[in-house]
Protein backbone atom coordinates (compact mmCIF):
# COMPACT_ATOMS: atom_id res chain seq x y z
CA UNK A 1 0.00 0.00 0.00
CA UNK A 2 1.21 3.53 -0.74
CA UNK A 3 1.62 6.40 1.69
CA UNK A 4 -1.61 8.40 1.34
CA UNK A 5 -0.05 11.61 2.65
CA UNK A 6 2.38 11.71 -0.27
CA UNK A 7 -0.21 10.98 -2.95
CA UNK A 8 -2.90 13.62 -3.09
CA UNK A 9 -5.61 12.91 -5.67
CA UNK A 10 -7.78 15.53 -7.33
CA UNK A 11 -11.24 14.20 -8.14
CA UNK A 12 -12.56 16.43 -10.92
CA UNK A 13 -16.35 16.50 -11.40
CA UNK A 14 -18.11 18.94 -13.72
CA UNK A 15 -21.82 19.45 -13.03
CA UNK A 16 -24.55 20.72 -15.34
CA UNK A 17 -28.21 20.30 -14.39
CA UNK A 18 -27.54 17.05 -12.53
CA UNK A 19 -29.84 17.72 -9.58
CA UNK A 20 -31.43 14.28 -9.76
CA UNK A 21 -28.17 12.42 -9.23
CA UNK A 22 -25.42 14.74 -7.96
CA UNK A 23 -26.03 14.07 -4.24
CA UNK A 24 -25.41 10.35 -4.70
CA UNK A 25 -22.36 11.03 -6.86
CA UNK A 26 -20.82 13.33 -4.22
CA UNK A 27 -21.52 10.87 -1.41
CA UNK A 28 -19.85 8.06 -3.35
CA UNK A 29 -16.62 10.07 -3.51
CA UNK A 30 -16.71 11.30 0.09
CA UNK A 31 -17.17 7.69 1.24
CA UNK A 32 -14.08 6.40 -0.56
CA UNK A 33 -11.73 4.16 1.43
CA UNK A 34 -8.83 6.35 0.21
CA UNK A 35 -9.14 9.65 2.09
CA UNK A 36 -6.37 11.95 0.82
CA UNK A 37 -8.03 13.83 -2.00
CA UNK A 38 -9.41 17.20 -2.98
CA UNK A 39 -12.84 17.03 -4.56
CA UNK A 40 -12.98 19.73 -7.21
CA UNK A 41 -16.62 20.26 -8.19
CA UNK A 42 -17.34 22.79 -10.95
CA UNK A 43 -20.98 23.70 -11.44
CA UNK A 44 -21.11 24.94 -15.01
CA UNK A 45 -24.06 27.31 -14.96
CA UNK A 46 -26.72 24.81 -13.90
CA UNK A 47 -30.32 26.10 -13.87
CA UNK A 48 -31.76 23.33 -11.67
CA UNK A 49 -31.14 22.51 -7.99
CA UNK A 50 -27.52 21.40 -8.49
CA UNK A 51 -26.01 24.47 -6.77
CA UNK A 52 -28.18 24.09 -3.66
CA UNK A 53 -27.43 20.37 -3.39
CA UNK A 54 -23.66 20.83 -3.76
CA UNK A 55 -23.68 23.71 -1.25
CA UNK A 56 -25.37 21.52 1.34
CA UNK A 57 -22.15 19.50 1.80
CA UNK A 58 -19.58 20.81 4.29
CA UNK A 59 -16.70 18.36 3.84
CA UNK A 60 -13.38 20.25 3.84
CA UNK A 61 -12.09 18.19 0.92
CA UNK A 62 -14.66 19.77 -1.41
CA UNK A 63 -13.38 22.71 -3.48
CA UNK A 64 -16.47 24.21 -5.11
CA UNK A 65 -16.44 26.46 -8.18
CA UNK A 66 -19.78 27.88 -9.30
CA UNK A 67 -19.72 29.24 -12.86
CA UNK A 68 -22.46 31.84 -13.32
CA UNK A 69 -22.78 31.01 -17.01
CA UNK A 70 -22.36 27.75 -18.89
CA UNK A 71 -18.88 27.51 -20.42
CA UNK A 72 -19.18 24.03 -21.88
CA UNK A 73 -17.58 20.73 -20.96
CA UNK A 74 -14.16 21.30 -22.55
CA UNK A 75 -13.54 24.69 -20.90
CA UNK A 76 -14.86 23.36 -17.59
CA UNK A 77 -12.59 20.32 -17.62
CA UNK A 78 -9.55 22.38 -18.56
CA UNK A 79 -10.40 24.85 -15.81
CA UNK A 80 -10.40 21.89 -13.43
CA UNK A 81 -7.02 20.67 -14.69
CA UNK A 82 -5.50 24.11 -14.06
CA UNK A 83 -6.95 24.37 -10.55
CA UNK A 84 -6.07 20.83 -9.51
CA UNK A 85 -3.28 20.23 -6.99
CA UNK A 86 -3.16 16.43 -6.92
CA UNK A 87 -0.38 14.19 -8.14
CA UNK A 88 -3.12 12.21 -9.86
CA UNK A 89 -6.39 13.41 -11.37
CA UNK A 90 -9.48 11.19 -11.30
CA UNK A 91 -12.52 12.02 -13.39
CA UNK A 92 -16.02 11.68 -12.05
CA UNK A 93 -19.41 12.47 -13.60
CA UNK A 94 -22.26 13.97 -11.62
CA UNK A 95 -24.72 11.19 -12.48
CA UNK A 96 -22.47 8.20 -11.71
CA UNK A 97 -21.57 6.32 -8.53
CA UNK A 98 -17.98 5.49 -7.59
CA UNK A 99 -17.61 2.20 -5.73
CA UNK A 100 -15.84 2.50 -2.33
CA UNK A 101 -12.40 1.20 -3.36
CA UNK A 102 -12.20 3.00 -6.68
CA UNK A 103 -9.59 5.63 -5.76
CA UNK A 104 -7.55 3.18 -3.69
CA UNK A 105 -7.31 0.61 -6.47
CA UNK A 106 -6.31 3.14 -9.12
CA UNK A 107 -3.82 5.18 -7.12
CA UNK A 108 -2.09 2.02 -5.94
CA UNK A 109 -1.76 0.83 -9.52
CA UNK A 110 -0.35 4.11 -10.83
CA UNK A 111 2.03 4.52 -7.90
CA UNK A 112 3.31 0.96 -8.36
CA UNK A 113 3.66 1.42 -12.14
CA UNK A 114 5.05 4.94 -12.67
CA UNK A 115 5.57 4.51 -16.42
CA UNK A 116 1.78 4.13 -16.77
CA UNK A 117 0.16 7.55 -17.15
CA UNK A 118 -3.52 6.64 -17.52
CA UNK A 119 -5.66 4.05 -15.78
CA UNK A 120 -9.36 3.31 -16.28
CA UNK A 121 -11.53 0.42 -15.18
CA UNK A 122 -14.47 -1.68 -16.15
CA UNK A 123 -17.90 -0.46 -15.04
CA UNK A 124 -21.49 -1.44 -14.33
CA UNK A 125 -24.20 0.26 -16.40
CA UNK A 126 -27.21 1.38 -14.36
CA UNK A 127 -30.49 3.07 -15.31
CA UNK A 128 -31.96 6.26 -13.86
CA UNK A 129 -33.28 4.30 -10.88
CA UNK A 130 -29.91 2.71 -10.09
CA UNK A 131 -30.88 -0.71 -11.42
CA UNK A 132 -28.02 -2.64 -13.02
CA UNK A 133 -28.42 -3.05 -16.78
CA UNK A 134 -25.23 -4.77 -17.89
CA UNK A 135 -21.45 -4.85 -17.50
CA UNK A 136 -19.21 -2.51 -19.47
CA UNK A 137 -15.94 -4.17 -20.44
CA UNK A 138 -12.79 -2.66 -21.87
CA UNK A 139 -9.39 -4.23 -22.71
CA UNK A 140 -7.03 -4.26 -19.77
CA UNK A 141 -3.50 -4.35 -21.13
CA UNK A 142 -1.71 -1.50 -22.86
CA UNK A 143 -1.03 -3.30 -26.14
CA UNK A 144 -4.68 -4.36 -26.45
CA UNK A 145 -5.94 -0.90 -25.49
CA UNK A 146 -3.76 0.65 -28.18
CA UNK A 147 -5.33 -1.58 -30.85
CA UNK A 148 -8.88 -1.24 -29.53
CA UNK A 149 -8.49 2.54 -29.47
CA UNK A 150 -7.81 2.53 -33.20
CA UNK A 151 -11.49 1.67 -33.68
CA UNK A 152 -13.28 3.16 -30.66
CA UNK A 153 -12.56 4.80 -27.32
CA UNK A 154 -10.89 2.24 -25.06
CA UNK A 155 -11.71 4.14 -21.86
CA UNK A 156 -14.94 4.87 -20.02
CA UNK A 157 -14.31 8.56 -19.35
CA UNK A 158 -15.55 8.87 -15.72
CA UNK A 159 -13.52 5.81 -14.67
CA UNK A 160 -10.11 7.26 -15.49
CA UNK A 161 -7.31 8.37 -13.22
CA UNK A 162 -4.27 9.97 -14.82
CA UNK A 163 -0.86 11.27 -13.93
CA UNK A 164 -1.56 14.98 -13.42
CA UNK A 165 1.49 16.27 -15.27
CA UNK A 166 0.69 14.13 -18.31
CA UNK A 167 -3.01 14.92 -18.62
CA UNK A 168 -2.30 18.63 -18.13
CA UNK A 169 0.31 18.52 -20.87
CA UNK A 170 -2.21 17.20 -23.41
CA UNK A 171 -5.44 18.64 -21.91
CA UNK A 172 -8.88 18.58 -23.54
CA UNK A 173 -9.21 20.20 -26.97
CA UNK A 174 -12.11 22.38 -28.07
CA UNK A 175 -11.32 21.25 -31.63
CA UNK A 176 -12.53 17.76 -30.64
CA UNK A 177 -15.75 18.80 -28.90
CA UNK A 178 -18.10 15.95 -27.86
CA UNK A 179 -15.28 13.45 -28.47
CA UNK A 180 -12.65 15.38 -26.50
CA UNK A 181 -11.95 12.42 -24.24
CA UNK A 182 -11.39 10.03 -27.17
CA UNK A 183 -8.76 12.32 -28.69
CA UNK A 184 -7.08 13.07 -25.35
CA UNK A 185 -6.85 9.41 -24.37
CA UNK A 186 -5.64 8.50 -27.86
CA UNK A 187 -2.75 10.93 -27.50
CA UNK A 188 -1.75 9.49 -24.14
CA UNK A 189 -2.20 5.89 -25.34
CA UNK A 190 0.09 6.44 -28.31
CA UNK A 191 2.75 7.98 -26.06
CA UNK A 192 2.76 5.98 -22.80
CA UNK A 193 1.73 2.64 -21.29
CA UNK A 194 -1.90 2.70 -20.11
CA UNK A 195 -4.28 0.23 -18.48
CA UNK A 196 -7.84 -0.60 -17.53
CA UNK A 197 -8.19 -2.41 -14.21
CA UNK A 198 -10.21 -5.62 -14.34
CA UNK A 199 -12.37 -4.55 -11.39
CA UNK A 200 -15.65 -2.73 -11.92
CA UNK A 201 -15.06 0.49 -9.99
CA UNK A 202 -17.94 2.68 -11.18
CA UNK A 203 -21.68 2.50 -11.72
CA UNK A 204 -22.17 4.31 -15.02
CA UNK A 205 -25.63 5.77 -15.44
CA UNK A 206 -27.39 5.37 -18.78
CA UNK A 207 -30.27 7.74 -19.40
CA UNK A 208 -31.96 9.72 -22.14
CA UNK A 209 -29.98 12.75 -23.14
CA UNK A 210 -31.02 15.09 -25.90
CA UNK A 211 -28.32 15.43 -28.53
CA UNK A 212 -29.20 18.04 -31.11
CA UNK A 213 -28.31 17.51 -34.74
CA UNK A 214 -25.69 20.26 -34.42
CA UNK A 215 -23.98 18.54 -31.48
CA UNK A 216 -24.12 15.17 -33.21
CA UNK A 217 -22.46 16.59 -36.29
CA UNK A 218 -19.72 18.16 -34.13
CA UNK A 219 -19.21 14.81 -32.40
CA UNK A 220 -18.89 12.99 -35.72
CA UNK A 221 -16.38 15.53 -37.00
CA UNK A 222 -14.33 15.17 -33.81
CA UNK A 223 -14.36 11.38 -34.14
CA UNK A 224 -13.22 11.68 -37.75
CA UNK A 225 -10.32 13.93 -36.77
CA UNK A 226 -9.32 11.52 -33.99
CA UNK A 227 -9.40 8.56 -36.36
CA UNK A 228 -7.43 10.56 -38.95
CA UNK A 229 -4.77 11.17 -36.32
CA UNK A 230 -4.60 7.48 -35.38
CA UNK A 231 -4.48 6.25 -38.96
CA UNK A 232 -1.67 8.70 -39.70
CA UNK A 233 0.61 6.47 -37.61
CA UNK A 234 0.11 3.80 -40.29
CA UNK A 235 -0.42 5.73 -43.52
CA UNK A 236 1.44 8.70 -44.97
CA UNK A 237 -1.87 9.89 -46.42
CA UNK A 238 -5.43 9.03 -45.37
CA UNK A 239 -7.97 9.85 -48.06
CA UNK A 240 -11.53 10.85 -47.24
CA UNK A 241 -13.09 7.60 -48.44
CA UNK A 242 -10.91 5.39 -46.27
CA UNK A 243 -11.49 7.71 -43.32
CA UNK A 244 -15.25 7.34 -43.74
CA UNK A 245 -14.97 3.57 -44.16
CA UNK A 246 -13.03 3.38 -40.90
CA UNK A 247 -15.51 5.62 -39.12
CA UNK A 248 -18.36 3.39 -40.30
CA UNK A 249 -16.86 0.64 -38.12
CA UNK A 250 -17.43 2.87 -35.09
CA UNK A 251 -20.79 4.16 -36.33
CA UNK A 252 -22.32 1.86 -38.96
CA UNK A 253 -25.32 4.18 -39.24
CA UNK A 254 -23.14 6.98 -40.62
CA UNK A 255 -22.23 5.34 -43.92
CA UNK A 256 -22.95 2.38 -46.15
CA UNK A 257 -19.96 0.76 -47.81
CA UNK A 258 -19.69 -2.55 -49.61
CA UNK A 259 -18.08 -5.57 -48.01
CA UNK A 260 -15.29 -5.38 -50.56
CA UNK A 261 -14.49 -1.79 -49.56
CA UNK A 262 -14.49 -2.59 -45.84
CA UNK A 263 -12.38 -5.72 -46.26
CA UNK A 264 -9.88 -3.87 -48.49
CA UNK A 265 -9.47 -1.13 -45.90
CA UNK A 266 -8.92 -3.59 -43.04
CA UNK A 267 -6.39 -5.59 -45.08
CA UNK A 268 -4.51 -2.37 -45.86
CA UNK A 269 -4.29 -1.65 -42.13
CA UNK A 270 -2.79 -5.09 -41.58
CA UNK A 271 -0.24 -4.60 -44.37
CA UNK A 272 0.70 -1.09 -43.22
CA UNK A 273 1.33 -2.34 -39.70
CA UNK A 274 3.54 -5.14 -41.00
CA UNK A 275 5.80 -2.41 -42.39
CA UNK A 276 5.66 0.14 -39.59
CA UNK A 277 5.09 -2.09 -36.53
CA UNK A 278 3.01 0.54 -34.74
CA UNK A 279 0.69 -1.99 -33.09
CA UNK A 280 1.27 -5.48 -31.73
CA UNK A 281 0.74 -7.50 -34.89
CA UNK A 282 -0.96 -10.52 -33.33
CA UNK A 283 -3.39 -8.37 -31.35
CA UNK A 284 -4.14 -6.17 -34.36
CA UNK A 285 -4.68 -9.20 -36.58
CA UNK A 286 -7.18 -10.64 -34.11
CA UNK A 287 -9.01 -7.32 -33.79
CA UNK A 288 -9.22 -6.87 -37.56
CA UNK A 289 -10.70 -10.34 -37.94
CA UNK A 290 -13.26 -9.46 -35.27
CA UNK A 291 -14.19 -6.21 -37.04
CA UNK A 292 -14.61 -8.12 -40.32
CA UNK A 293 -16.74 -10.72 -38.59
CA UNK A 294 -18.96 -8.05 -37.03
CA UNK A 295 -19.46 -6.44 -40.43
CA UNK A 296 -20.44 -9.76 -42.02
CA UNK A 297 -22.87 -10.55 -39.18
CA UNK A 298 -24.72 -7.30 -39.89
CA UNK A 299 -24.69 -7.69 -43.67
CA UNK A 300 -27.36 -9.34 -45.85
CA UNK A 301 -24.80 -11.40 -47.71
CA UNK A 302 -25.73 -15.10 -47.83
CA UNK A 303 -22.13 -16.22 -48.39
CA UNK A 304 -20.79 -14.55 -45.25
CA UNK A 305 -19.02 -17.66 -43.97
CA UNK A 306 -17.22 -18.13 -47.29
CA UNK A 307 -16.14 -14.48 -47.32
CA UNK A 308 -14.96 -14.78 -43.71
CA UNK A 309 -12.88 -17.94 -44.19
CA UNK A 310 -11.55 -16.82 -47.56
CA UNK A 311 -10.40 -13.39 -46.45
CA UNK A 312 -6.79 -12.36 -45.89
CA UNK A 313 -8.07 -11.21 -42.50
CA UNK A 314 -8.71 -14.79 -41.41
CA UNK A 315 -5.93 -16.94 -39.97
CA UNK A 316 -6.02 -20.28 -38.23
CA UNK A 317 -4.15 -18.73 -35.31
CA UNK A 318 -7.19 -16.53 -34.71
CA UNK A 319 -9.74 -19.29 -35.30
CA UNK A 320 -12.87 -18.65 -33.28
CA UNK A 321 -15.33 -21.51 -33.62
CA UNK A 322 -18.17 -19.40 -32.21
CA UNK A 323 -17.72 -16.92 -35.02
CA UNK A 324 -17.74 -19.69 -37.62
CA UNK A 325 -20.88 -21.29 -36.18
CA UNK A 326 -22.75 -18.00 -35.97
CA UNK A 327 -21.91 -17.15 -39.57
CA UNK A 328 -22.97 -20.65 -40.62
CA UNK A 329 -26.33 -20.26 -38.90
CA UNK A 330 -26.82 -16.68 -40.07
Amino acid sequence: MIDEQKNLITVLMPVFNSGLFVKEAIESILNQSYRNFEFLIINDGSTDQSHAIISSFSDSRIKYINNEVNKGIVDTLNEGLKLSKGRYIARMDADDIALPNRLSKQVNFLAANPTYKLCGSRAIAIDIYGKEINNLNRPQHSTKIKVFNLFRNAFIHPTIMADAETIKKFAYSEDFKYAEDYFLFSQITMSYPVANLRQRLLQYRIHEESITSTKREEMVQSELKTIMNLLSFLFDEVDQENLLIHHSILRPECADFSGQEVEHHLVNILKANQKKQVFDHKILSKQLQKEWYNYLMKSDNESSLKKFLGSDLFTLNNLNLKQVVKLLLK
